[in-house]
């Protein structure tokens, strides 16, 4: 018994040393690469969730200008060039790219977005885009801004601002979607009280693995933008 209880607190204390360790390392993953002037800069797209219950600012120095940058973000998404992260969990949540895999090459036919196109993030969650702004800022689901540096290098930073990840999502899918995601959102929207349960399951999994896909693609755009990948 007492060996049963020794086990219980054991588990216990690594449960909570592995939270406290989180809860400390939160603010830092929430504005990985950021200086503290741009986590707190308005940025486009900030006033269309003016409370937010959580904002992300992620950001990346690249050595090429934002002429060269802007092709590899205005034709991101699903069914397009992909988000150049990480695809071993990228297609488990619906991903699918053009060429098989995310792309390696500037594609053509994918550079004509304007307001009020869709972005497919996967899994039938397709997010309208809010504005553009050539070799400046895209806003769909997250803004993404271009800042030209000395040298013909580029600060991009990606801000996502919003009420959770997982609700805002659920309510974006589209009525063709697969039926998994179609019941998952009727479940969120529908059934009392899971909305609130996906708060914690935002702040525990959905962010950290947010985090995980944003700095992925974040190196994604840089390698291809300097030119550290060959197309396929």
């Amino acid at each position: 018994m007492n060996g049963r209880r020794s086990a219980y607190l054991g588990a216990g204390a690594a449960v909570t040393a592995a939270v406290l360790a989180y809860l400390a390392w939160r603010p830092r993953m929430l504005r990985w690469g950021a200086t503290q002037g741009e986590a707190a800069e308005p940025l486009p797209g900030d006033e269309r969730t003016p409370h937010p219950r959580v904002q992300s600012t992620r950001v990346i120095t690249i050595d090429a200008p934002p002429e060269q940058v802007w092709p590899w973000i205005v034709q991101m998404g699903m069914g397009r060039a992909g988000f150049y992260t990480h695809e071993w969990v990228e297609r488990p949540l619906g991903g699918h790219y053009a060429q098989g895999h995310s792309a390696t090459r500037i594609h053509p036919e994918f550079q004509d977005l304007k307001v009020g196109d869709f972005v497919d993030y996967g899994g039938g969650n397709l997010v309208p885009v809010q504005e553009i702004e050539p070799f400046s800022h895209l806003v769909h689901a997250e803004a993404f801004v271009l800042r030209a540096l000395p040298g013909d290098r580029t600060r991009l930073i990606v801000r996502y601002r919003g009420m959770g990840l997982i609700a805002p999502a659920v309510r974006n899918i589209a009525p063709n979607a697969p039926l998994l995601s179609r019941a998952a959102a009727f479940v969120v929207v529908r059934v009392p009280g899971v909305d609130l349960l996906t708060r914690g399951l935002d702040f525990f999994v959905s962010d950290p693995l947010h985090h995980y896909m944003e700095v992925g693609m974040l190196k994604g755009i840089k390698a291809r933008a300097e030119g550290r990948l060959v197309a396929a």
